[in-house]
């Protein structure tokens, strides 16, 4: 089986892979790391340089196995990361947050609530240091 993180370019993602790289050597399984491309509709090749920005944070993990995934952002993160995960055949999926004001969750929504609320497998939310 596999350990799914969705993963960003930012602290609460980079603490998600971090946290997924632990559970997988854990668990020994293998990691899949979910990355959403902005602003594209179709799925898209990997991008190596992300690739090597990934292995760069991975250092730490030399025994473990890891692949790149991703998909289009279109207009639903949330849905996309799901999908991701389910197409990896994860059995858990890592994600990163950050503290918002009630209000904001309001106005703006929740991607990671909302993946909380529609996931079919276990979660476990990090937050960055």
């Amino acid at each position: 089986m596999t350990i799914a993180v969705a993963h960003s370019d930012s602290a609460r993602g980079k603490a998600a892979l971090r946290a997924g790289a632990e559970e997988a050597l854990r668990r020994n399984q293998s990691l899949a790391v979910l990355q959403i491309v902005p602003g594209v509709d179709e799925p898209t090749k990997v991008d190596e340089k992300l690739k090597a920005e990934v292995a760069a944070q991975l250092t730490d993990f030399p025994d473990l196995q890891w692949e790149v995934l991703n998909a289009p952002e279109g207009f639903d993160t949330a849905e996309a990361i799901l999908e991701l995960a389910e197409d990896a055949g994860a059995e858990l999926l890592v994600i990163g947050s950050r503290k918002r004001r009630p209000v904001g969750k309001l106005i703006l929504g929740s991607v990671v609530q909302r993946v909380l609320l529609e996931s079919h497998i276990p979660i476990l939310v990090v937050k960055a240091s």
